[in-house]
């Protein structure tokens, strides 16, 4: 299931660069700045839950009872 998600992200962040490119080949720079902003909040959410998924490891190794 994990391999499947991690295929599906990659394949959309091509197209989303694509896209990027896309947009200002043809002159939507609008468009083209709104989706680097999506990719910045979709890379900058996925920091946090990395950031979450630490703290709470280091939080559990700390406390661990032996």
């Amino acid at each position: 299931m994990k391999k499947i998600l991690s295929r599906i992200a990659v394949a959309l962040l091509i197209l989303t660069l694509i896209a990027i490119v896309t947009c200002f080949y043809i002159g939507e720079f609008t468009y083209a700045y709104l989706l680097i902003l999506v990719l910045f909040f979709v890379f900058a959410g996925m920091g946090q839950l990395y950031k979450l998924k630490n703290d709470e490891y280091m939080y559990k190794k700390l406390n661990k009872s032996d």
